[in-house]
């Protein structure tokens, strides 16, 4: 390939220049973005160690592809359009006039607290996610809760069973296991029956998992289904998740937490002896908002849009629920194609507010420093912190990368729990037993940021009793971190573990 040596070395300098060339470049192009000064320093230093894998990671991953390619202006006004749509209807507002003004929305607010008895530490959660993401207080007439997937997927077969009109389910992970097939031979039934289905999978968390024959059996019978903004081929949209779970029936009757579509969330799998996790089935008012959600992830990816304005308007007074303080919900929820990252704020504003206890679950955790100086402060303010994190874990990496924060965070009095039945995947926060939340929001960075996620908000203390009582069930079955523990750690360990922190917040 090379006449002489000379040749050679000529070649190795130009191929240093290229490099150094890219390097400042891609350094640029880091320091000028908006992202966190923690992101920055991570791929600054991926990019520094791993010079030619680094850049490609940036591309693929860093890179913010979605402020175009993404949710580009069309989409955009498509996801504001039907959103504005369901919220400014249910308000009785020009959804327009609405949303462009803040005197407005002022004085609705101010209207809406009136009707409810809410605690101040409650309202001003609901102003935050009211400002933040112009989701508003909601009546429900029932609920009922699930820490165990036999119950949860059997209650969504029954309604499933019972659909009379639509079925609209978004996953992140859809399995055609045994519970695929039996879910998917209902839906097929009930498409035969005339039921409208729509189903919306994510590009990522299922890729691989569901069959060829499995779709086309689908499609056969008029099932629609998509992957997530189209996502499964397209390498400027991995990094980008739909990590939202929800079911709606005849658009009266939601499931929605922390359980995917598969097997394993009912036996544990082939992995685990046991899968811990919480869902709950909803009739009410919040129904009107998790469906405006999957209808702006439908047309987002590139589904049809036939959610017309009478129906919207029909949907909304069939759901209204009679009475002022039944059971308040109110939805959160954030991904790359919104403003604020309004679920971490949800999420330390549930520690700020605080006056005796707040208990998180959580698989991962993998906070930013905001968060554990929130913590810390709560603690040592004499707030009784509990995080309960798996002890038995799925993925390696996020568990090392957790184990560097426990230390200063036991130091400021935080206790930190390992989960060791099974594996823990229930993400929940309850704070001083009165107000809680439950979704798909892991407390780590990626689900703030990166993913499309989305949680329920519970102003309500039976609720939050709940959740409480399963929290010191599950708390049996753990073991405590102690600090003289973390101690005897082994110097490799350790350094292992900072490693991955430091490029912790790009993954």
């Amino acid at each position: 390939m090379f006449n002489d040596l000379g040749n050679l070395l000529v070649w190795i300098v130009s191929i240093e220049h290229i490099h150094l060339a890219l390097y400042i470049i891609f350094l640029i192009g880091i320091l000028v973005s908006e992202k966190s000064p923690e992101s920055m320093v991570a791929w600054i230093f991926t990019i520094t160690v791993f010079p030619i894998f680094g850049f490609i990671l940036y591309i693929v991953f860093g890179v913010n592809w979605r402020k175009n390619r993404i949710t580009g202006n069309g989409n955009k006004k498509r996801r504001t359009s039907i959103l504005n749509s369901f919220s400014g209807n249910f308000m009785k507002y020009d959804p327009e006039q609405f949303f462009d003004s803040k005197e407005l929305r002022v004085k609705n607010l101010e209207e809406i607290m009136k009707n409810f008895i809410l605690g101040e530490e409650e309202k001003e959660i609901v102003k935050l996610l009211y400002e933040t993401e112009r989701t508003y207080l909601t009546n429900n007439s029932s609920y009922k809760m699930f820490y165990d997937g036999r119950e949860a997927f059997a209650s969504i077969i029954r309604d499933i069973e019972n659909a009379k009109e639509v079925i609209y389910m978004e996953y992140f992970i859809w399995r055609s296991d045994e519970l695929g097939e039996k879910i998917k031979n209902l839906l097929i039934k009930k498409a035969k029956q005339g039921v409208k289905i729509k189903l919306l999978f994510d590009g990522m968390g299922s890729m691989g998992t569901i069959s060829r024959k499995y779709r086309r059996e689908l499609s056969e019978v008029g099932v629609e289904f998509r992957y997530f903004l189209d996502i499964k081929y397209k390498i400027s949209k991995l990094n980008y998740r739909n990590h939202r779970k929800m079911t709606i029936i005849d658009h009266k009757i939601l499931h929605t937490g922390g359980m995917n579509l598969g097997e394993e969330y009912i036996t544990g799998g082939k992995r685990f002896k046991s899968w811990r996790d919480t869902n709950i089935r909803i009739e009410g008012e919040l129904v009107i908002h998790y469906l405006a959600i999957f209808a702006a992830d439908w047309l987002n990816s590139g589904g049809k849009e036939d959610f017309e304005k009478e129906k919207i308007d029909r949907i909304i007074k069939e759901n209204r629920v009679a009475g002022d303080n039944s059971y308040l919900m109110q939805v959160s929820s954030s991904g790359p194609d919104t403003v604020w990252a309004s679920l971490k704020y949800m999420y330390s504003k549930m520690i700020a507010v605080a006056k005796e206890e707040v208990l998180i679950q959580s698989p991962y955790f993998i906070p930013d420093m905001s968060l554990i100086s929130q913590l810390q402060i709560a603690s040592l303010s004499g707030i009784k912190i509990k995080i309960m994190i798996t002890g038995v874990p799925d993925k390696k990496i996020p568990y090392w990368i957790a184990e560097t924060y426990f230390e200063e965070l036991l130091s400021a009095g935080v206790e930190i729990y390992r989960y060791n039945a099974g594996f823990l995947h229930c993400k929940n926060i309850v704070t001083d037993g009165k107000f809680s939340t439950m979704g798909t929001c892991n407390f780590d960075m990626r689900s703030f940021e990166i993913n499309y996620e989305v949680n329920t908000v519970f102003y309500n203390e039976e609720i939050s009793q709940d959740m409480k009582e399963q929290f010191y069930k599950d708390l049996e079955k753990c073991e405590k971190i102690e600090v003289g523990n973390l101690k005897k750690m082994v110097f490799w360990r350790k350094i292992r573990n900072s490693l991955f922190k430091v490029v912790s917040p790009i993954m």
